[in-house]
């Protein structure tokens, strides 16, 4: 709980809202997805994964889908890779015990739960911003992103939601 709170103040010194963001890519998604009032439809009560999300990171997962015109939400890479579709699509990881694989494909990305929940975990979460393949993260404080995209250079950002 410790950790929680200094890791926090740690994040609201460091973060920043849209006009922070130098990122056309990153800056369309704040200001036109996280910062976006109505949520258009609610796809996650199909999903009884993300039941265990407070009201909040369910709200900012929703705008995440809803910007992306994500039509489903993967919780594991072997099931993502067997899907046929060219989409867009969304791994969703609730539980960052061990480093995930990273693939480097363009039509996915991962939102990865609570990386602030403790040292073990921001730590796993500060390697994978090191890793090469992931171009783009996103400290959102209750969930990470990453993005793979190779026509962006390597960059992180800590936003506020």
């Amino acid at each position: 709980m410790f950790f929680r709170a200094i890791s926090y103040l740690k994040f609201l010194v460091k973060s920043t809202n849209q006009h922070g963001v130098h990122s056309p890519f990153v800056y369309d998604f704040v200001t036109k997805g996280l910062y976006q009032k109505v949520v258009k439809n609610n796809i996650l009560n199909n999903y009884t994964e993300l039941k265990c999300l407070s009201k909040k990171e369910q709200k900012v997962v929703l705008k995440i889908v809803n910007y992306f015109n994500i039509d489903e939400i993967y919780f594991d890479l072997k099931t993502l890779s067997k899907s046929l579709s060219s989409d867009c699509k969304i791994l969703f990881i609730n539980n960052l015990i061990l480093k995930p694989f990273l693939k480097d494909q363009n039509n996915y990305f991962i939102v990865i739960n609570k990386i602030h929940r403790d040292k073990k975990t921001y730590n796993i979460w500060k390697k994978l911003i090191k890793n090469n393949q992931a171009t783009v993260t996103i400290d959102l404080f209750y969930l990470g992103l990453i993005f793979f995209r190779k026509e962006q250079q390597k960059e992180h950002f800590t936003i506020r939601v």
